[in-house]
């Protein structure tokens, strides 16, 4: 147990100043509770949580200068399950201030970084969780999905990532975006890991097959190599024997839909924020405000989004065991870009939500997806594909990424070069 504690420590000492994932390290503390015996299936096993995960005694800030000195008296019932599972705790990941956002440059802790090319977006919000486990500094950390936000960096650094159903994990104790959005999840470097997080989060002990039947989304709306990540993941589940059908992309309208949703929310959540907003940042600092002057018939039509987008993924669902998509439109950019041109022409911006272009739908679906690694770019960064499920059918989807796994390197988590 110590010695995997102290190779964790060793590991964030030499990752931080490259990707700069963690925003709490609990160095000593994790070193105390590794001495101690510990059991449970995650008996040992060092972890990390996001920024927005309450930890008791420690500071919860959403990686926002408006939260600092919020220090927390107990855990969140999330992370109660990791130490009760028997994991150690060794800190707190960076993440894009407040969780809205998807590129984790925007944080009072500093950007984080690609640990495959450090002038690269991790992508959002929970870019740190994503840059820990890629650089293996840990194997599991928990994240939190509003609109992609564990899917998006998980395919940006080139790992699993679980967005669950809708209120199957508690947000007790988490820092809330919008509440009918969140959710927690766990984010690991192999399809096991990721599996044995979700036993040990959800209490689910259910065994599932792999999927036999995939309707696999048709779109242009993304690079060529995103598209041929997904081509390439649709002829590697048909040497397991699944079964894929070419359906339209039908989710075109949801990236807006989703904001008119989450406004509100935010605001009725985090509103506090704009009587000392010059500890917000002010893009941040902006949507909030906008949550607090919306017209209700916004909200109405992001709710009218939402149904329909739940209406076309149950379609497919009922013919089809899963949905195959891409995870993002293009594989993590650099930092100083403003748009990417996708195969259809569009340009993709980089900032203001783009990377969640294929998320945002799920969310407002309240299904359950994994992000997959699904081979690299000409320029060795990672690509990501997403697979959504049915209402509970995380073991299904778990089950279909650990089949992938084992048949093809392909669809390995990549380890980045020593920094």
């Amino acid at each position: 147990m110590t010695q995997s504690v102290e190779l964790a420590l060793e590991r964030i000492e030499r990752w931080q100043p490259v990707t700069n994932a963690f925003s709490q390290v609990y160095a000593e503390e994790a070193r105390e509770e590794a001495r101690s015996e510990r059991t449970g299936p995650l008996a040992g096993v060092p972890v990390a949580v996001k920024d927005l995960f309450d930890v008791a005694g420690r500071e919860t800030t959403g990686c926002c200068a408006g939260y600092r000195g919020n220090v927390a008296d107990r855990d969140a019932e999330v992370v109660r399950r990791l130490r009760e599972a028997g994991a150690v705790l060794v800190g707190k990941c960076n993440q894009h201030e407040l969780a809205f956002g998807t590129t984790n440059l925007i944080t009072a802790c500093g950007p984080a970084h690609n640990p495959f090319d450090p002038d690269r977006i991790t992508g959002g919000s929970s870019g740190g969780s994503a840059a820990a486990v890629a650089s293996r500094c840990v194997p599991i950390a928990l994240g939190t999905d509003t609109g992609g936000s564990i899917r998006i960096p998980a395919a940006f650094c080139g790992v699993f990532g679980l967005k669950p159903t809708h209120g199957r994990l508690s947000l007790d104790g988490v820092m809330p975006l919008a509440r009918s959005l969140d959710c927690p999840g766990p984010l690991a470097a192999t399809a096991g890991d990721l599996g044995l997080a979700w036993r040990v989060l959800s209490g689910d002990r259910t065994g599932s097959p792999p999927a036999g039947s995939v309707a696999v989304v048709g779109t242009d709306r993304c690079t060529d190599e995103v598209h041929g990540a997904v081509e390439a993941t649709a002829a590697a589940l048909g040497r397991l024997g699944v079964t894929a059908t070419l359906v339209p992309d039908e989710v075109r309208d949801s990236p807006l839909a989703w904001v008119e949703v989450a406004a509100p929310e935010m605001f009725r959540d985090l509103g506090e924020l704009l009587a000392r907003r010059e500890l917000v940042h002010p893009v941040i600092a902006g949507f909030i405000e906008y949550g607090s002057t919306q017209a209700l018939e916004r909200l109405e039509q992001g709710r009218a989004e939402a149904r329909r987008v739940r209406s076309w993924l149950d379609e497919q669902l009922s013919r089809s065991d899963a949905v195959l998509m891409p995870a993002t439109p293009y594989a993590a950019p650099r930092a100083s870009d403003d748009e990417i041109e996708t195969r259809d022409g569009e340009r993709i911006d980089v900032h203001v939500g783009g990377p969640s272009t294929f998320t945002r739908a799920i969310n407002l679906a309240g299904l359950p997806s994994i992000a997959i690694p699904a081979g690299r770019t000409d320029e060795a960064i990672p690509l990501g594909v997403q697979l959504v499920g049915a209402m509970d059918s995380e073991p299904l989807l778990l089950a279909t990424a650990a089949a992938l796994e084992r048949l093809d390197e392909r669809f390995t988590s990549p380890v980045p070069p020593e920094p």
